[in-house]
Protein backbone atom coordinates (compact mmCIF):
# COMPACT_ATOMS: atom_id res chain seq x y z
CA UNK A 1 0.00 0.00 0.00
CA UNK A 2 1.27 3.43 -0.87
CA UNK A 3 -0.09 6.98 -0.88
CA UNK A 4 -1.09 6.66 -4.62
CA UNK A 5 -3.59 3.76 -4.00
CA UNK A 6 -7.04 4.29 -4.15
CA UNK A 7 -7.88 5.19 -0.48
CA UNK A 8 -4.68 6.93 0.26
CA UNK A 9 -3.94 10.74 0.87
CA UNK A 10 -3.23 11.35 -3.13
CA UNK A 11 -5.25 9.10 -4.18
CA UNK A 12 -9.52 9.86 -2.73
CA UNK A 13 -12.48 10.27 -4.73
CA UNK A 14 -15.30 12.90 -3.82
CA UNK A 15 -17.20 10.28 -1.54
CA UNK A 16 -13.64 9.35 0.57
CA UNK A 17 -12.54 13.00 0.92
CA UNK A 18 -15.86 13.99 2.51
CA UNK A 19 -15.34 10.84 4.83
CA UNK A 20 -11.84 12.53 6.05
CA UNK A 21 -13.72 16.14 6.53
CA UNK A 22 -16.37 14.21 8.53
CA UNK A 23 -13.90 12.16 10.43
CA UNK A 24 -11.86 15.85 11.02
CA UNK A 25 -14.45 17.86 12.33
CA UNK A 26 -16.03 14.64 14.37
CA UNK A 27 -12.69 14.47 16.16
CA UNK A 28 -12.07 18.44 16.63
CA UNK A 29 -15.69 18.64 18.11
CA UNK A 30 -14.31 16.13 20.56
CA UNK A 31 -11.21 18.09 21.39
CA UNK A 32 -12.56 21.58 21.63
CA UNK A 33 -16.76 21.07 22.73
CA UNK A 34 -16.94 21.68 25.87
CA UNK A 35 -19.34 18.95 26.71
CA UNK A 36 -17.93 16.19 25.09
CA UNK A 37 -14.33 17.03 24.88
CA UNK A 38 -11.75 14.28 25.73
CA UNK A 39 -9.07 14.07 28.42
CA UNK A 40 -6.31 17.07 27.64
CA UNK A 41 -3.10 14.23 27.77
CA UNK A 42 -5.55 12.31 24.59
CA UNK A 43 -5.24 15.77 22.52
CA UNK A 44 -1.65 15.59 23.19
CA UNK A 45 -1.32 11.63 22.37
CA UNK A 46 -3.37 12.11 19.09
CA UNK A 47 -0.12 14.28 17.47
CA UNK A 48 2.49 12.42 19.57
CA UNK A 49 1.12 9.45 17.50
CA UNK A 50 0.80 11.44 14.35
CA UNK A 51 4.65 12.01 14.52
CA UNK A 52 6.60 12.70 11.15
CA UNK A 53 3.48 11.60 9.25
CA UNK A 54 0.32 13.93 7.74
CA UNK A 55 -2.19 13.65 10.40
CA UNK A 56 -4.53 12.93 7.37
CA UNK A 57 -2.27 9.54 6.29
CA UNK A 58 -3.02 8.38 10.16
CA UNK A 59 -6.74 9.10 10.19
CA UNK A 60 -7.35 7.70 6.72
CA UNK A 61 -5.66 4.55 7.90
CA UNK A 62 -8.64 3.88 10.94
CA UNK A 63 -11.39 4.98 7.62
CA UNK A 64 -10.12 2.15 5.08
CA UNK A 65 -9.86 -0.11 8.59
CA UNK A 66 -13.44 0.87 9.15
CA UNK A 67 -14.58 0.78 5.15
CA UNK A 68 -15.48 4.02 5.17
CA UNK A 69 -17.65 4.09 7.89
CA UNK A 70 -16.58 7.11 10.07
CA UNK A 71 -18.31 6.51 13.24
CA UNK A 72 -17.00 3.16 13.32
CA UNK A 73 -13.48 4.46 12.42
CA UNK A 74 -13.97 7.67 14.97
CA UNK A 75 -14.46 5.16 17.69
CA UNK A 76 -12.02 2.85 16.90
CA UNK A 77 -9.37 5.96 16.52
CA UNK A 78 -10.40 7.03 19.92
CA UNK A 79 -9.98 3.55 21.40
CA UNK A 80 -6.35 3.79 19.98
CA UNK A 81 -5.30 6.93 21.42
CA UNK A 82 -6.79 6.32 25.01
CA UNK A 83 -4.44 2.93 24.24
CA UNK A 84 -1.33 4.57 23.64
CA UNK A 85 -2.18 6.68 26.93
CA UNK A 86 -2.96 4.13 29.00
CA UNK A 87 -0.55 1.27 27.80
CA UNK A 88 2.55 4.08 28.27
CA UNK A 89 3.35 3.97 24.70
CA UNK A 90 4.69 7.85 25.62
CA UNK A 91 6.83 6.84 28.29
CA UNK A 92 8.22 3.89 26.37
CA UNK A 93 9.75 5.93 23.78
CA UNK A 94 10.68 8.42 25.72
CA UNK A 95 13.45 5.57 27.39
CA UNK A 96 13.71 3.64 24.24
CA UNK A 97 15.90 0.50 24.51
CA UNK A 98 16.83 1.39 28.16
CA UNK A 99 13.63 0.21 28.71
CA UNK A 100 13.69 -2.94 26.78
CA UNK A 101 15.30 -6.19 28.28
CA UNK A 102 18.71 -5.98 26.33
CA UNK A 103 19.17 -9.34 26.26
CA UNK A 104 15.61 -10.27 24.91
CA UNK A 105 16.63 -7.74 21.93
CA UNK A 106 19.46 -9.98 21.03
CA UNK A 107 17.90 -13.06 20.78
CA UNK A 108 16.92 -11.34 17.11
CA UNK A 109 12.96 -12.81 17.77
CA UNK A 110 11.88 -9.66 15.74
CA UNK A 111 14.09 -7.02 13.66
CA UNK A 112 13.70 -5.33 10.48
CA UNK A 113 16.14 -5.64 7.89
CA UNK A 114 16.18 -3.94 4.10
CA UNK A 115 13.03 -4.03 2.16
CA UNK A 116 10.85 -5.43 -0.22
CA UNK A 117 11.27 -4.59 -4.19
CA UNK A 118 8.48 -1.96 -4.08
CA UNK A 119 10.31 -0.37 -1.03
CA UNK A 120 8.57 -1.32 2.15
CA UNK A 121 10.50 -2.26 4.92
CA UNK A 122 10.84 -5.57 6.10
CA UNK A 123 10.19 -7.27 9.87
CA UNK A 124 12.08 -10.61 10.18
CA UNK A 125 10.51 -12.64 13.00
CA UNK A 126 12.28 -15.77 13.82
CA UNK A 127 9.98 -17.84 15.61
CA UNK A 128 12.81 -20.31 16.96
CA UNK A 129 14.29 -18.08 18.89
CA UNK A 130 10.95 -16.88 21.20
CA UNK A 131 10.15 -19.31 23.91
CA UNK A 132 7.39 -18.93 25.43
CA UNK A 133 7.89 -17.73 29.31
CA UNK A 134 11.53 -17.09 28.74
CA UNK A 135 11.16 -13.54 29.17
CA UNK A 136 8.30 -11.50 31.41
CA UNK A 137 4.91 -11.28 29.27
CA UNK A 138 5.58 -6.97 30.49
CA UNK A 139 9.72 -7.59 28.46
CA UNK A 140 7.81 -9.01 25.51
CA UNK A 141 4.83 -6.96 24.74
CA UNK A 142 7.64 -3.93 25.06
CA UNK A 143 9.47 -5.25 23.10
CA UNK A 144 6.86 -5.76 20.25
CA UNK A 145 5.31 -2.31 20.74
CA UNK A 146 8.66 -0.45 20.45
CA UNK A 147 8.81 -2.66 16.83
CA UNK A 148 5.70 -1.30 15.81
CA UNK A 149 7.08 2.02 16.06
CA UNK A 150 10.14 1.43 14.78
CA UNK A 151 8.91 0.53 11.45
CA UNK A 152 6.56 3.67 10.99
CA UNK A 153 9.87 5.36 11.43
CA UNK A 154 11.54 3.21 8.51
CA UNK A 155 8.69 3.53 6.14
CA UNK A 156 9.51 6.24 3.51
CA UNK A 157 7.00 7.60 1.23
CA UNK A 158 5.05 6.78 -0.81
CA UNK A 159 5.05 3.17 1.43
CA UNK A 160 2.65 3.55 4.84
CA UNK A 161 3.19 -0.30 5.56
CA UNK A 162 5.29 -3.27 6.21
CA UNK A 163 6.38 -6.75 5.06
CA UNK A 164 6.75 -9.61 7.62
CA UNK A 165 8.58 -12.58 7.21
CA UNK A 166 8.12 -15.50 9.93
CA UNK A 167 11.03 -17.95 9.67
CA UNK A 168 9.63 -20.94 11.13
CA UNK A 169 13.14 -22.69 10.91
CA UNK A 170 13.31 -25.19 13.69
CA UNK A 171 9.86 -24.50 14.99
CA UNK A 172 8.36 -26.37 17.71
CA UNK A 173 5.81 -26.73 20.24
CA UNK A 174 8.08 -24.42 22.69
CA UNK A 175 7.66 -21.40 20.75
CA UNK A 176 4.16 -21.57 19.88
CA UNK A 177 2.73 -18.44 22.48
CA UNK A 178 -1.19 -18.18 21.69
CA UNK A 179 -1.04 -15.48 24.31
CA UNK A 180 1.42 -13.28 22.86
CA UNK A 181 0.31 -14.05 19.35
CA UNK A 182 -2.98 -12.67 20.59
CA UNK A 183 -1.85 -9.35 21.79
CA UNK A 184 0.18 -9.11 18.26
CA UNK A 185 -2.97 -9.66 16.19
CA UNK A 186 -5.07 -6.96 18.70
CA UNK A 187 -2.11 -4.66 17.79
CA UNK A 188 -1.98 -5.05 13.88
CA UNK A 189 -5.90 -5.01 13.60
CA UNK A 190 -6.69 -2.45 16.36
CA UNK A 191 -3.96 -0.12 17.02
CA UNK A 192 -1.86 -0.42 14.08
CA UNK A 193 -4.79 -0.79 10.90
CA UNK A 194 -3.39 -0.85 7.26
CA UNK A 195 0.30 -1.11 8.47
CA UNK A 196 0.87 -4.80 7.11
CA UNK A 197 1.28 -5.41 3.69
CA UNK A 198 2.08 -8.75 3.24
CA UNK A 199 3.43 -11.61 5.35
CA UNK A 200 4.87 -14.42 4.54
CA UNK A 201 4.91 -17.96 6.23
CA UNK A 202 8.44 -19.79 5.43
CA UNK A 203 9.50 -23.53 6.05
CA UNK A 204 6.06 -24.18 8.34
CA UNK A 205 6.45 -27.77 9.49
CA UNK A 206 3.67 -30.18 9.76
CA UNK A 207 3.21 -29.52 13.47
CA UNK A 208 2.43 -25.54 12.54
CA UNK A 209 -0.53 -26.95 10.75
CA UNK A 210 -2.89 -27.57 14.35
CA UNK A 211 -1.49 -24.53 15.37
CA UNK A 212 -2.84 -22.32 12.25
CA UNK A 213 -6.19 -23.98 12.37
CA UNK A 214 -7.08 -22.01 15.84
CA UNK A 215 -4.77 -19.28 14.64
CA UNK A 216 -6.78 -18.28 11.86
CA UNK A 217 -10.18 -17.52 13.09
CA UNK A 218 -8.83 -14.30 15.13
CA UNK A 219 -7.35 -12.66 11.77
CA UNK A 220 -9.38 -10.11 9.84
CA UNK A 221 -10.44 -11.65 6.50
CA UNK A 222 -8.32 -8.83 5.18
CA UNK A 223 -5.84 -9.43 6.72
CA UNK A 224 -5.62 -13.26 6.22
CA UNK A 225 -5.88 -12.62 2.10
CA UNK A 226 -2.11 -10.93 2.98
CA UNK A 227 -0.23 -13.71 3.97
CA UNK A 228 1.08 -16.29 1.83
CA UNK A 229 2.75 -19.87 2.85
CA UNK A 230 6.43 -20.41 1.54
CA UNK A 231 8.29 -23.27 1.48
CA UNK A 232 10.60 -22.46 -1.42
CA UNK A 233 12.65 -19.64 -1.34
CA UNK A 234 12.77 -19.02 -5.07
CA UNK A 235 8.90 -17.85 -4.55
CA UNK A 236 9.91 -15.44 -2.11
CA UNK A 237 12.46 -14.11 -3.92
CA UNK A 238 9.83 -12.84 -5.89
CA UNK A 239 9.10 -10.52 -4.02
CA UNK A 240 12.42 -9.82 -2.20
CA UNK A 241 15.26 -8.98 -3.74
CA UNK A 242 18.47 -12.07 -2.03
CA UNK A 243 20.35 -8.79 -1.09
CA UNK A 244 17.76 -7.51 1.13
CA UNK A 245 17.76 -11.06 3.15
CA UNK A 246 19.87 -12.80 5.84
CA UNK A 247 22.30 -15.06 5.27
CA UNK A 248 19.89 -17.85 7.17
CA UNK A 249 17.19 -17.14 4.31
CA UNK A 250 19.77 -17.56 1.66
CA UNK A 251 20.21 -14.01 1.58
CA UNK A 252 23.60 -11.79 1.26
CA UNK A 253 22.82 -9.78 4.29
CA UNK A 254 24.65 -10.68 7.64
CA UNK A 255 22.49 -12.44 10.33
CA UNK A 256 20.89 -9.80 12.89
CA UNK A 257 23.59 -8.63 15.33
CA UNK A 258 22.11 -6.08 17.69
CA UNK A 259 24.28 -2.78 18.17
CA UNK A 260 24.00 -1.48 21.88
CA UNK A 261 23.54 1.86 23.02
CA UNK A 262 27.32 3.77 22.73
CA UNK A 263 28.36 5.58 26.15
CA UNK A 264 27.69 8.65 23.89
CA UNK A 265 24.09 7.63 23.43
CA UNK A 266 24.05 7.41 27.05
CA UNK A 267 25.36 11.12 27.65
CA UNK A 268 22.85 12.48 24.92
CA UNK A 269 19.46 10.38 26.24
CA UNK A 270 20.35 11.91 29.45
CA UNK A 271 21.48 15.70 28.51
CA UNK A 272 17.75 15.43 26.97
CA UNK A 273 16.42 14.19 29.68
CA UNK A 274 17.83 17.20 31.97
CA UNK A 275 17.38 19.81 29.06
CA UNK A 276 13.92 20.73 31.27
CA UNK A 277 13.52 24.08 29.56
CA UNK A 278 14.35 22.74 26.10
CA UNK A 279 11.70 20.62 26.44
CA UNK A 280 8.76 22.89 27.14
CA UNK A 281 9.83 25.22 24.12
CA UNK A 282 9.93 22.12 21.94
CA UNK A 283 6.39 20.96 24.23
CA UNK A 284 5.01 24.54 23.41
CA UNK A 285 5.46 24.86 19.97
CA UNK A 286 4.81 21.87 18.71
CA UNK A 287 0.86 22.26 20.63
CA UNK A 288 1.00 25.51 19.24
CA UNK A 289 1.90 24.05 15.56
CA UNK A 290 -0.91 21.23 16.50
CA UNK A 291 -3.47 24.11 17.35
CA UNK A 292 -2.76 26.31 13.98
CA UNK A 293 -3.05 23.04 12.08
CA UNK A 294 -6.57 21.91 13.63
CA UNK A 295 -7.16 25.65 13.02
CA UNK A 296 -7.13 25.63 9.63
CA UNK A 297 -8.65 21.87 8.86
CA UNK A 298 -11.44 22.54 10.64
CA UNK A 299 -12.33 25.36 7.92
CA UNK A 300 -11.06 23.23 5.37
CA UNK A 301 -13.61 20.32 6.43
CA UNK A 302 -16.08 22.98 7.28
CA UNK A 303 -15.81 23.77 3.42
CA UNK A 304 -15.45 27.70 4.17
CA UNK A 305 -14.76 29.73 0.97
CA UNK A 306 -11.03 31.27 1.72
CA UNK A 307 -8.37 31.63 -0.79
CA UNK A 308 -5.61 29.66 -0.77
CA UNK A 309 -7.03 27.69 1.80
CA UNK A 310 -5.37 24.39 0.62
CA UNK A 311 -2.37 26.21 0.49
CA UNK A 312 -2.24 26.83 3.75
CA UNK A 313 -3.34 23.47 5.31
CA UNK A 314 -0.12 22.55 3.61
CA UNK A 315 1.95 25.27 4.56
CA UNK A 316 0.77 23.95 8.64
CA UNK A 317 0.66 20.57 7.49
CA UNK A 318 4.90 21.06 7.23
CA UNK A 319 4.98 23.28 10.05
CA UNK A 320 3.52 20.74 12.41
CA UNK A 321 5.72 18.51 11.03
CA UNK A 322 8.81 20.38 11.91
CA UNK A 323 7.91 21.30 15.54
CA UNK A 324 7.56 17.50 16.23
CA UNK A 325 11.26 17.51 14.60
CA UNK A 326 12.45 19.71 16.88
CA UNK A 327 10.34 17.56 19.67
CA UNK A 328 11.80 14.89 18.55
CA UNK A 329 15.14 14.20 20.85
CA UNK A 330 13.10 15.18 23.90
CA UNK A 331 10.62 12.49 23.08
CA UNK A 332 12.21 9.39 21.48
CA UNK A 333 15.85 8.20 21.82
CA UNK A 334 18.65 6.39 19.27
CA UNK A 335 18.05 2.96 18.55
CA UNK A 336 19.82 0.21 16.76
CA UNK A 337 18.60 1.19 13.81
CA UNK A 338 20.08 4.87 14.18
CA UNK A 339 23.67 3.14 14.73
CA UNK A 340 23.02 0.67 11.91
CA UNK A 341 22.44 3.86 9.38
CA UNK A 342 18.76 2.26 8.93
CA UNK A 343 17.40 5.15 10.43
CA UNK A 344 18.84 9.36 10.04
CA UNK A 345 17.88 12.04 12.35
CA UNK A 346 20.31 14.25 12.17
CA UNK A 347 18.10 16.22 14.80
CA UNK A 348 19.32 14.41 17.96
CA UNK A 349 22.93 15.96 17.14
CA UNK A 350 22.04 19.45 16.21
CA UNK A 351 19.73 19.59 19.49
CA UNK A 352 22.63 17.96 21.43
CA UNK A 353 25.83 20.44 20.00
CA UNK A 354 23.02 23.41 20.93
CA UNK A 355 22.57 22.62 24.08
CA UNK A 356 26.24 22.22 24.70
CA UNK A 357 26.93 25.41 23.17
CA UNK A 358 24.23 27.36 25.34
CA UNK A 359 25.54 25.34 28.84
CA UNK A 360 29.09 27.59 27.23
CA UNK A 361 27.44 30.68 27.29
Amino acid sequence: MSTNDPGHINNLDKNQLEALKGFWLMLIKCIRDSENKIDPMYEIEIFLASGYDNPDMILLRWLRARKWNINGAFQQFIDTIKWRHEWGVKELLAKGETDLCSEEIQTGKSYFMGHDKVGRPINYVSVKDHIKGQFPLESTEKLTVFTMEIGRKLLHSPNESVTVIFDMTGFGLKNMDYPHLKFLIHLLQNYYPESFALGFIINAPWIFNGCWYIIKPWLDPVVESKIHFINNLDDLFQYIDPSMLPKQLNGTQTNFNYIPPTDQDLIMLNTFQNDKQGKIIAEETHRKAAQKYLDITQKWAQGDQIDNLIEERTKVTKELRDAFEQLTPYVNTKTHYHRSGAIHEPIFDITYQRIKENRKQ
